[in-house]
């Protein structure tokens, strides 16, 4: 008979606050290996410009945060994270502001995408939960 007390509840509460960190310092993280200019056009915007991008990613983020609550076990986020994470790095680190007018239109779009491979992530991550629930 299960006791109804969830022994791996704190350690996915470290993960779901990991996964938030990540998910706020990503798009700039991303930038990094271009160097300096490549990270100046985030960062140049000041307060409002951060805040703007931030808010954005945490619809990204947000989703998985949203995932999270269905699994048990924090091995499972890995596969929403690695794919959600993996295309919003890949996107903000090839993502060049300068090259068009119409390129921080991107900012929004990025994240909004990310949905689909967060969601592909999330079934799998699903499904390892349910596997890790019966061992």
């Amino acid at each position: 008979m299960k006791s109804g007390i969830n022994k791996s509840a704190p350690a996915l509460l470290k993960a779901r606050l990991m996964l938030v960190v990540i998910g706020i310092i990503l798009p700039y993280l991303a930038r990094l290996p271009r160097g300096s200019e490549w990270l100046g056009q985030y960062t140049d915007a000041g307060l409002s410009g951060w805040l703007l991008i931030s808010g954005l990613n945490a619809i990204a983020w947000g989703a998985i945060l949203a995932i999270s609550f269905t699994y048990e076990r924090p091995a499972s986020l890995i596969a929403p994270c690695l794919l959600g994470f993996g295309y919003l790095a890949w996107s903000h680190g090839t993502l060049d502001l300068s090259t068009n007018p119409n390129a921080p239109i991107a900012l929004v779009i990025i994240p909004v995408y990310a949905l689909l491979p967060i969601g592909v992530g999330g079934v799998i991550g699903f499904v390892m939960d349910r596997i890790f629930r019966r061992s």
